[in-house]
């Protein structure tokens, strides 16, 4: 995977909106802004538990505990749908947290994930 490490963050607005502050000033003063590590961040619990849903996080446990070799394999362990656990990876994907590699047409896509992902609560 490229991504290694992804940290999930959940801040509130006013702690967003202050860090957007803070890097445009840096910007406006000509300073350089050094990238942020891959974050995912949520304003609030329910947003987060909404997107790491329990079927997700094991799809997660699966793909590192059995490097399946293809989707339809990891459906198979995970005793779902094809076509569901095709949409929870695509939502991973977006997130950065799972990479499903391009193929070309009739390969198999072998889901990958990142070697370590952190949950922080700002308080």
């Amino acid at each position: 995977m490229k991504v290694k490490k992804i940290k999930i963050n959940l801040k509130s607005l006013e702690d967003l909106g202050e860090e957007t502050i803070q890097v445009m000033r840096s910007i406006e003063s000509g300073n350089k802004v050094a990238p942020k590590p891959h974050e995912i961040v949520f304003t609030d619990f329910t947003a987060l538990r909404s997107f790491l849903t329990p079927k997700r996080l094991e799809l997660i446990r699966l793909i590192r505990k059995h490097a399946p070799a293809s989707i339809a394999q990891l459906a198979r362990l995970a005793k779902r749908d094809f076509a569901r656990v095709h949409q929870d990876l695509q939502i991973l994907s977006q997130a950065g947290i799972v990479e499903m590699p391009k193929r070309s047409k009739g390969e198999k896509t072998k889901p990958g994930v990142a070697n370590e992902i952190r949950l922080e609560i700002v308080v």
